[in-house]
Formats: structure tokens, sequence, C-alpha cells
């Protein structure tokens, strides 16, 4: 395709800006901008109509707009609502329409049908569509859940006859004329715009079946474009967003996040009324035989103890714990408490005569300074009379020999009485026995 200059732009800028005018809401100074650039070639002596720079939104009839609801509940899935619909131009298919003999040709007119899988429309205005938006298209273009041509268009079957003639005589040319090219463009983004106007016009007049979000535009066919008209109603959207914090009847009550210290769901025993006033007889009767069984009420009857450890005399002692200031005696926080010695009642007496003076004795025996004289022993007494014993030792047996002074001279000794005695194993084991004593002892 030849490239062309549209008021100072190239063909895709040009189509750009005027898009994005209509994506902000300005479509009433898009079309007049439209209008402006295509008069040089409308009327008589031009490629188009001259009818192009006189029609208006209004004049686009849309039929089937009161079978709208049916169509869209057709297209809901369980749990899955249609919840925005796109109403464009859109491809016929291979089999390109002709016009007629006059010249007209109905505009094909395609809805498609969205749920949220492909964005969050039932929680977006108009605004938050915006944010879908991009050069390219927009974000859920491709994720329709059904299209059909629930819509009839009618009102510019003559404009849009002529634009396809033109578009037949540029194709069939070897070099399509500027000029044509130039007129074709701004004529193809004109009735775009005046659809995107027609549908807002028509929302405006006769409402929605149902609450959708809405856009317009022309899905798949010059100039490609794509606005949002509408989206869900203010009420609607607070309407989702409590629905949101709202816990389903089968989900039971949602779990805190953080536990409370305190808890709450205690049940409490109802308060008794002591006094009442303005009671009858009967109503203090009853009263106070209530609180007569309180305070009266049988006991229960004792625990028997648990039984306690056998305490052995070698266990070693341990001290009792007392509570610090401020904590209760059962409480965690206890500190050791220094042994108390409680006091004889017999030592408030005075002393009998006789314990006191064994008293003094055992104390001045106990501090008396010991002497450092030695004593001697008793000489032992001996009971027997050595003159008594007899001079022959025969008594000793016929073995017994009288010591001979003489030493005795051994042939050969033991090589290891050279130089030091040599350990035996129960020696060693002896002395391994006293070093360990004497350890223990440091």
């Amino acid at each position: 395709m030849t490239t062309i200059v549209i008021d100072g732009l190239n063909e895709e800028d040009f189509r750009r800006s005027v898009q994005n005018r209509l994506r902000e809401g300005r479509v009433a100074p898009a079309i007049a901008r439209l209008r402006s650039l295509l008069t040089p070639y409308a009327g008589p002596e031009g490629f188009l109509p001259e009818r192009f720079l006189t029609v208006t939104p209004a004049e686009l009839i849309f039929s089937g707009w009161e079978s709208l609801g049916t169509a869209i509940a057709r297209h809901d899935r369980p749990g899955r609502l249609v919840t925005a619909m796109g109403i464009a131009f859109g491809w016929a298919g291979e089999e390109v329409p002709q016009p007629d003999a006059e010249g007209r040709l109905q505009p094909h007119l395609e809805i498609a049908y969205f749920n949220d899988d492909s964005f969050p429309f039932s929680h977006s205005s108009r605004d938050d569509m915006l944010e879908g938006y991009s050069a390219e298209g927009c974000t859920w273009g491709g994720d329709t859940v059904a299209t059909d041509t629930a819509l009839v268009l009618h009102g510019i079957d003559d404009l849009y006859g002529a634009l396809a003639v033109l578009e037949d005589h540029l194709l069939a040319s070897d070099e399509p004329d500027e000029a044509g090219l130039i007129a074709g463009s701004i004529a193809a983004c004109l009735l775009s715009a005046l659809l995107i106007e027609a549908v807002k016009v028509q929302i405006a007049n006769h409402g929605l079946p149902r609450p959708v979000c809405v856009t317009a535009g022309s899905n798949g066919v010059y100039p490609y474009f794509d606005a949002p008209i509408a989206g869900m109603p203010a009420d609607v959207l607070k309407t989702n967003e409590n629905a949101e914090d709202m816990v389903p009847a089968d989900q039971g009550v949602p779990v805190p996040r953080y536990s409370s210290l305190l808890v709450t769901s205690i049940p409490r025993a109802r308060k008794r009324a002591v006094l009442v006033l303005n009671e009858n007889e009967d109503e203090t009767a009853l009263r106070l035989a209530s609180l007569r069984q309180l305070h009266h009420a049988e006991p229960e009857a004792p625990v028997a103890p648990a039984p306690q450890p056998e305490q052995f005399e070698d266990e070693p002692h341990v001290p009792e714990l007392e509570p610090l200031l401020g904590q209760d005696a059962g409480g965690l926080l206890l500190a050791k408490k220094p042994p108390k010695t409680s006091g004889d009642f017999r030592d408030m007496l005075a002393p009998r005569e006789g314990d006191l003076q064994q008293r003094l004795q055992s104390l001045l025996a106990t501090h008396a300074p010991r002497s450092t004289e030695l004593v001697p022993l008793p000489e032992p007494t001996i009971d027997w009379d050595p003159e008594d014993l007899p001079a022959d030792p025969a008594w000793l047996g016929q073995d017994a020999q009288t010591p001979d002074e003489t030493p005795v001279a051994y042939e050969a000794e033991p090589e290891w009485f050279d130089d030091e005695p040599r350990p035996s194993r129960w020696s060693r084991l002896m002395s391994w026995i006293g070093s360990f004593g004497r350890r223990r002892a440091d």
C-alpha cells in the first residue's frame, strides 16, 4: 500500500490519534475533525457522497435491541456470567457482499460476548477499562465467549455501499489514486466514530437489559478502532465489592488472623438478684429459697491427697521457693527462699542447776589449753619370772638349731638385683592405686 499523509501524519499515526480521542471520550470533536478533513473528497465531483458531511449518530438505527437480554443470557455459563459485550463492524467472510443496484450495502455488525475470565469487567468502570487498552488493541480482544449478529444496523446503507464501491475501484487499479486512498481512509474512520457515538446514544436512550460493560468500534476490519462505551454502574460496583467481603453460608465463620488472649466465649453464670424492688411475697420466698440453696449447698466429697514419694536420709535438701513481690503463690515467677530455723520453746525456760554445771564443765574441757609436756607411760607389769624357763631348749623340738652368726654366701644373685628392685605385677598395681588415692586427695 502506498504511504499517504493525512493531517500532517502518516496514515498509521493518523488512525492512532483518532482512536486515542475516541477512547478518551472525545467522540464529538473527533467526528467534527474527520468531517472537515473529508470535505475536499465528498460531493458531486468527489469520491464519496456529500451525505458523509451531514450524517449524525442519531441516524444510525439498531434493530434487535429489545431482544439483546436474551442473547446475552444465552451465552452465560455456570459461575461465569457475561459481563461485557462489544458492538463493532466485523468481517463478513471470504464471500465479500457487494452493493445492490442502487449502491446500498447493509453493514455487517458483530456482537462479541466476554466474561471475567478475560478481564475483571464486573469490578471495572469505564476508566478502569482503559487500563486494558494499548496501541495494539485490548487485552481481551481474542478471549470472547461467543459472537453473533443479534443486532442489525440501519441508516447508513448508502454510505457503507459507497465506501465499498470506492474500495473495489482502488483495488482494481495498478496505481491507486492517492486522493482516493485518503478519502477512503478518512471515511472509514468517520463511520467507526459514528458507530461508537450511536451506541452511546442508544444506551442513554434505551438502557441495557442488564449491567454489562460495552465497547464499540471495528473488529478485524479497517480502521481497527476499539473504544470503551460504558462500564459497570456505580451501585453495581459497590454491591460487587460488598459481596467479596461476605462469606457464603456453606463456608462457615472465617478464622481470625490472630488469636486473642482474652477468651470471651466462655459461658458465664447468671447473676442472682439479692434485692428486688416491688416484688410480691411469692417472688420474695422463691428468691430467699434460691439464696439459701446457694449458700447451704452440700459440700463436695474431700479428695484424697496424692501419695508423696518416699524421702531418704541422704537426699539433698531442696530449698523452698517463695513468690516474688506482686506474684501469686501459685504463679510462675518464684525465688529461692532461705531456710528458716524455728525457735524451741524450751530455750525460753531457765536452765536447771545440774544442767548448767554440766554445760560449764563441757565448755571448759573443750576450750582448755593442751599441755605440750610428754607424759611417761606406765611400766608394763610382768606376771612371770624369766628364771622359770628351762636352760636346755629341748622343748623346741628335735629340729631346733642354734643360730649361726656366720653369714650365708649365695652362689649367684639375680641380675635385676644389681641396680634397682624390679617391681612385680602386684607392686605396680599398688603404686597405681596409691597415686590414684593421692590425686583424689589433691
